[in-house]
C-alpha cells in the first residue's frame, strides 16, 4: 500500500508543477484548473493509502522507509516529463536511499 501512496503522490506533484510552469488567464484559473484539481485528488488518495497502510499493523519504520520511495519517483518522473537533467547528485541520493531500504530490510 506504501508503494502506490508513493507513487500516486510522485504522479500528483508531476501535475502540480506541470500546472505551475503554464500561464493563466487569471488567479482563479491558475488554481481551479483540471491539473491541479487531479493532482491534489491525488495527494488525498495517496494519503487515504497511507493511513490504510498504517491501519493494517506496520510498523512506523517500515512505512516511513516505504514512502522514501516518492523521492525516486520524482526524480525519474522530472526526467521523463520534464527533461530536467540527471546530474551526479541525483543519482548518487537515489542510490543512498534505495541501497538503505536494502539494507533496513536486510537487518
Amino acid at each position: 500500500m506504501f508503494a502506490l501512496s508513493s507513487t500516486v503522490a510522485a504522479f500528483s506533484q508531476m501535475l502540480l508543477k506541470k500546472s505551475a510552469n503554464e500561464t493563466h488567464k487569471n488567479f482563479i484559473q491558475e488554481y481551479l484548473n483540471w491539473k491541479v484539481i487531479v493532482g491534489y485528488g491525488m495527494m488525498f488518495v495517496g494519503m487515504i493509502c497511507t493511513v490504510i497502510g498504517y491501519s493494517h499493523n506496520v510498523e512506523v519504520k517500515s512505512g516511513s522507509m516505504m514512502e522514501t520511495l516518492g523521492n525516486v519517483w520524482v526524480v525519474v518522473l522530472s526526467f521523463l516529463f520534464f527533461r530536467e537533467p540527471l546530474t551526479k547528485k541525483k543519482i548518487f541520493g537515489n542510490i543512498l536511499i534505495i541501497a538503505g531500504i536494502i539494507i533496513f530490510n536486510l537487518a
